[in-house]
Order: structure tokens, then sequence, then C-alpha cells
């Protein structure tokens, strides 16, 4: 036999292959965090942090099992670093608390490849210190940190991983 009679052959398995859809493993998609004025974070985020505005949602509509349609306005805008799919969704409540009372939210943690230029750069976007850059070690790594508060009070943690892995 010869070598180009399997090649229509070995042409259909590779495109049958190809187009076979790969299992996708579990994974995170988004943070929602809630804001109280929607511009001041818009501006804090793609300022501080270059995330680009993907979507922005004025309106849902939600239609149950037996059919009703519920439709509610409501102000959402998607971020996203560019090149990455992970999503930090903001979603305006005005009547936001912000007086300090904690939530079960801890903190958002963004790795940096320079910390000390990062934190100035979201402290003059208007973030409040909480804790400056400092080292921290811990077994098997070894990482600058630093906390800061954005513009609702919501905790970001930077860090720099400078050996080991998180």
């Amino acid at each position: 036999m010869k070598i180009t009679s399997f090649l229509p052959v070995l042409c259909l398995m590779v495109i049958l292959f190809s187009c076979t859809p790969k299992k996708v493993s579990p994974r995170f998609n988004h943070v929602v965090i809630t804001v109280s004025d929607m511009e001041e974070s818009l501006q804090f985020y793609t300022t501080a942090f270059d995330l680009e505005k993907t979507n922005t949602i004025k309106h849902l509509e939600y239609t149950a099992a037996d059919g009703t349609v519920t439709n509610r306005d409501i102000l959402v805008v998607l971020l996203k670093f560019p090149g990455q799919d992970f999503v930090w969704e903001m979603v305006e409540n005005p009547d936001t608390n912000v007086s300090g009372v904690p939530s079960l939210y801890q903190h958002v943690g963004v790795d940096v490849t320079d910390i000390d230029s990062a934190f100035k750069r979201i402290v003059d976007a208007g973030a409040d210190v909480v804790t400056a850059p400092r080292t921290v070690r811990m077994t098997g790594l070894e990482t600058k940190q630093a906390f800061l508060k954005g513009p609702d009070g919501e905790m970001i943690e930077l860090m720099q991983i400078l050996s080991g892995e998180f």
C-alpha cells in the first residue's frame, strides 16, 4: 500500500480529533464587588491596574422555568486584565455600607512584577494605604506584599513573588 492512500484517512482523523470539544475543568470565572459610585470605581480600577472595561450591563431579563419574565434595571461593569479571562465585576449600589464594618469578603490578591511601582501607581490613583510593601517569608515562598483600600474600602493585596510558588 502506498502512503498516499492513507493520507485522506489521516487528514479526516486530524480534523475529527481537532474538532472534539476538550473537557474544561471548573475554574474561577469572576469576583463581584458592590460599589457606591460606579464612575469613581471605574476610574480607580482602570487607572490603578490597567483593567479594561469589557462590558456594561444596564438591564437584566430573568425567565423562570414556568416562563414568567422579570425585568430589572441594574448597573454592572465587567473589567479584565489584557490577555486574561478572569473578570472583576462591579455592581453599583449607592446605598453600599462603607462604614468599615467587615463583610465575609476579605481581599482580592493581585500579582505584580514590581511592587514598588505598582504600589505608587495605586496610591496615586487614590487608594488608601493599609500596609506598605513588606517582605513575607513562609515555607517554600518569599514575597513582597502590600495592602490598600479601594474607593469603597475594599481590600486589595499586591503580591510580588520573590521565590517559590504561591
